[in-house]
């Protein structure tokens, strides 16, 4: 066996929940003088994990670092281009709001009602394409006082080094939720970043039958989320530190599955924030969903009602862009029209 054999061997053994790709990340930047490249390292992972075609599985004798296939996604998931942009993935579970009510169905509940409102229980958040997970759960004396505010500093400290934000309905519920919590507790408002509602997307691109992530994950053949239920919510609100615990590792799973959905559908996202705006290369062109380079004409133009456009495809993420310069010439458009507005 190899020296990098040896190398990819032993990381796939510590590192046995960790996606291949990731772990390709990390085994390639400890080991550069070694793999010449990141695809270099992401094969050898590959080798070793069974995932290169089954006469290579069969090949190998020990299968004692095999993954099953159906939830490895390394095949098709881009490289990860170095641009100065802080993506932060985030997902919030928060406390039920629990009142006196006198029925089950189309009830209007008034706040006089109200028991007890909702507050932060635990939250999640990870920066695109690094292994570690941020998360913070409430203790069980400060579920009793419904007391976040410790927690809400941290997942504020985050949010507020954010260029951008990935949530599953962020832009209806966690960020919301969030700039709630912030102002209850005294925070200031985070510095301004840009949101991508995965859940928004998704709604104005496909037709699946449900859009809930859990549901597109399986129909994409991701990663899905852990199994729980209400019980869980119930047993946090009584203060369990266990639940608690269970609470946060099921959110954690959440972000790391919404990271993989993100990456799926991000050539799909229009708009997409300009990551060529956090480049800004002088001499190249930029995809605008993840700011590669590997950019190809695609012999296909892009028409507006004034002007031609080039179009490209990101050989690294798969999206599509035109070039900001229009190829028509002043002396073709002189003869022009545009129809009028009304």
């Amino acid at each position: 066996m190899s020296e990098k054999g040896i190398i990819a061997k032993d990381y796939c053994a510590k590192f046995k929940n960790v996606k291949t790709y990731t772990l390709a990340v990390k085994m390639y930047k400890e080991n550069i003088p070694l793999f010449h490249s990141l695809e270099n390292a992401r094969s050898m992972l590959l080798y070793y994990r069974g995932l290169n075609g089954n006469r290579k599985r069969a090949k190998i004798k020990d299968k004692s670092n095999f993954m099953p296939k159906t939830y490895d996604t390394t095949n098709s998931k881009p490289e990860p281009v170095n641009t100065s942009a802080k993506v932060l993935i985030l997902d919030i579970e928060t406390a039920p709001i629990m009142a006196y009510v006198w029925g089950i169905w189309q009830q209007n509940v008034g706040t006089h009602q109200i028991q007890s409102d909702w507050f932060c229980l635990t939250w999640s958040a990870k920066w695109l394409f690094e292994d570690k997970v941020y998360s913070g759960k409430l203790k069980p004396k400060e579920v009793a006082e419904q007391d976040d505010k410790r927690i809400i500093q941290g997942i504020w400290r985050l949010v507020n080094d954010a260029d951008i934000v990935v949530a599953h309905n962020g832009a209806k519920f966690d960020i919301p939720r969030l700039n709630s919590r912030f102002i209850i507790n005294g925070l200031n408002p985070p510095l301004p970043y840009q949101i991508i509602d995965t859940l928004v997307h998704i709604r104005r691109q496909f037709g699946f039958t449900s859009n809930k992530l859990d549901y597109v994950n399986k129909l994409l053949n991701l990663e899905r989320k852990k199994d729980t239920n209400f019980e869980l919510w119930e047993r946090c609100m009584k203060g369990e530190s266990k639940a608690l615990k269970e609470m946060e590792d099921y959110n954690i799973q959440d972000v790391r599955i919404l990271e993989e959905t993100y990456l799926v559908i991000r050539p799909w996202i229009k708009p997409h924030p300009n990551m060529g705006l956090f480049i800004l290369d002088e001499g190249e062109h930029r995809c605008p969903n993840c700011g590669s380079n590997k950019l190809s004409e695609q012999g296909k133009n892009y028409n507006t009602t004034a002007n031609v456009y080039v179009l490209m495809r990101c050989d690294n993420c798969g999206a599509s862009s035109r070039k900001r310069l229009g190829s028509a010439t002043i002396k073709q458009k002189r003869h022009l029209l545009i129809s009028a507005a009304r």
